[in-house]
């Protein structure tokens, strides 16, 4: 079988703090996270800040003591935007006095193209006894969206397999980093560890399916 990853539809690192207090972050400097060049709408209320960096396709949404800074726009490849280092940015935002990083994650949605039918192959490979399971039910499966958490070198991963149609998947994949001390690892370390995981989502999709990738 054969695979071809149509686009990323959206990358995103997490950043996620013991405490954040809003109050304490520099708008200015938020506001100057992309450059002089872009003036960001922002949403500014008690519970949430949200800047939308038009026309990069950048939003940085600061809450829930998280920071998530998320690439939105569609792209044929993965990383073409420096996510990473808006993350740091973002993370210098923090008073270290009032707040600790505990745990950073990276998520990726893809939409890929099978060469087989999508719904058979995701029951062939996720239902042992479909039979069974439509008796109980009483009705026939029509889809399946198989959720997958699991741990690899102290890493959780949170793996979501969404059929679209009979030619098309939809994947989500979360990473999930925390440990006593964390810390965001410097620019270059954290941009290769952002590819490294892309790399394992596309590989673990090939050994699911037992098929090629190609990337468009």
């Amino acid at each position: 079988m054969e695979f071809e990853i149509q686009a990323v539809l959206s990358q995103n690192i997490t950043l996620v703090y013991d405490l954040l207090e809003l109050q304490a972050i520099d708008r200015n400097a938020l506001r100057g996270l992309v450059g002089p060049q872009v003036n960001p709408a922002m949403m500014d209320t008690p519970e949430m800040i949200v800047a939308v960096y038009s026309p990069e396709p950048i939003i940085v949404q600061a809450g829930d003591r998280r920071i998530r800074i998320t690439l939105q726009q569609p792209e044929e490849d993965m990383g073409g935007f420096p996510i990473w280092d808006i993350a740091l940015k973002c993370d210098t935002l923090v008073s270290r006095s009032k707040s600790t990083l505990v745990a950073y994650g990276f998520n990726y949605d893809v939409s890929i193209t099978l060469s087989e039918n999508a719904h058979a192959v995701t029951r062939s490979l996720f239902v042992d006894n479909l039979q069974r399971i439509e008796s109980a039910l009483g009705g026939r499966v029509l889809s399946l969206t198989p959720r997958l958490v699991f741990e690899r070198d102290h890493t959780r991963y949170d793996l979501l397999i969404e059929v679209v149609d009979e030619e098309h998947i939809k994947v989500h994949l979360n990473a999930h980093f925390q440990f006593e001390g964390i810390v965001l690892p410097p620019q270059d370390k954290l941009q290769a560890s952002f590819r490294e995981e892309f790399g394992y989502l596309t590989a673990t999709l090939s050994r699911l399916f037992g098929g090629s990738i190609y990337q468009c």
